[in-house]
């Protein structure tokens, strides 16, 4: 991890610490650590081992990726939630199967119209569904 990597999970460590309204002693009492760690955290001075960056993700409500700088989404989708979701997009399946693949296209056609901030450029195969 280079110098930029390392300050900017610091940042984010640090925000996120403040955004829950938790000291640096609160924290390190939470992760079983001096306060000392986590000044070099957030100090980008020390990188947190792998299990100590998946407790900080949970105590902060964030991701490890988040922290690692791999993505810039510090809140992804309620794990709890993801059932539901899955549900949903077996429903879609099945409906799409009982379609004609001009129905399909205008389904995702239509999907994508309405929410065309979910797609990015990647999302071009239409024949996923």
């Amino acid at each position: 991890m280079d110098e930029n990597q390392k300050r900017l999970m610091g940042q984010r460590i640090k925000s996120l610490r403040e955004k829950q309204g938790l000291s640096q002693d609160e924290l390190a009492s939470r992760l079983g650590m001096n306060r000392t760690n986590v000044s070099n955290y957030e100090s980008g001075r020390t990188v947190p081992p792998g299990n100590v960056i998946r407790a900080l993700a949970d105590l902060l409500k964030t991701n490890a990726d988040y922290l690692l700088g791999r993505s810039d989404n510090a809140h992804p989708l309620d794990i709890n939630k993801m059932d539901d979701l899955d549900d949903d997009i077996r429903a879609i399946q099945r409906a799409a199967k009982n379609m004609s693949t001009k129905d399909r296209k205008k389904m995702l056609s239509m999907i994508k119209l309405a929410f065309e901030d979910a797609f990015d450029e990647e999302d071009e195969d239409e024949d996923d569904l």
